[in-house]
């Protein structure tokens, strides 16, 4: 290669960066002027394109060449909110030696409790489906539900119908939660996680256990390894 084409490579890359970079930083902010605007509405509901586009500044065209729908872009954030989500499992649990059902139980309060803090979070992670789908999240509950299984610490008659009863009451929970958001109160969270786990199997006794004892697990990890904790029952 010669020294001109060396120089015309570099030069090529560099547009090439710049012009990634143009398109990131465009994307991310037609994304949070939709999140913008969801925050000037109700919860469940739809802003428009035309609101959106005022928000960013833009056309319509610029819109379009990012995202098909509002809805598309609801999406997409939702599964920002998750992976971001799934990032601070990890980091919480990450030294945790802690059975996976008790990990399990820890990650749907986690849920549950930043639902209450942020309902529009939850209102944008209920649309997205979070667990649905080949995600990070699903599969670690279906990880903690089958490690779970196989040493006994639950009694299920279908491994599949136990996913989707974990699932499916994950995800109405954070709707209810978005929709009525001055109705949260601790007793529903720890009432309905409770209820996820008698139907996995698991005694009342000892459900009961398992969500106080997550409780205070959190409460005591999350303070210094989550950036967004805050206790939502802390008046």
């Amino acid at each position: 290669m010669t020294v001109e084409q060396d120089v015309t490579s570099d030069e090529t890359d560099h547009r090439v960066r710049v012009a990634r970079k143009r398109r990131q930083r465009m994307r991310q902010r037609l994304l949070s002027s939709v999140l913008a605007i969801c925050n000037e509405t109700s919860i469940g509901g739809r802003p428009s394109v035309e609101a959106v586009i005022a928000h960013a500044q833009v056309s319509k065209a610029t819109f379009y060449k990012y995202f098909t729908s509002v809805d598309e872009a609801i999406g997409t954030l939702g599964a920002e909110m998750v992976a971001e989500m799934v990032r601070s499992l990890v980091e919480l649990l990450a030294d945790s030696s802690e059975p996976p059902l008790f990990q399990m139980t820890t990650s749907i309060q986690l849920f549950l409790m930043r639902s209450v803090n942020e309902p529009l979070w939850a209102d944008f992670v209920a649309r997205r489906d979070a667990l649905g789908g080949d995600s990070d999240a699903r599969r670690g509950l279906e990880r903690h539900i089958s490690e779970s299984f196989k040493v006994g610490l639950i009694n299920i008659v279908n491994y599949e119908s136990a996913v989707a009863l974990a699932i499916g009451a994950l995800m109405e929970g954070m709707r209810h939660i978005a929709r009525q958001p001055n109705r949260a109160e601790r007793s529903f969270v720890e009432g309905l996680l409770t209820q996820i786990l008698r139907g996995l199997g698991v005694e009342d006794a000892a459900a009961r256990d398992l969500v106080r004892d997550s409780a205070i697990f959190i409460r005591g990890a999350a303070p210094d390894r989550l950036q967004w904790w805050s206790d939502p029952w802390t008046t």
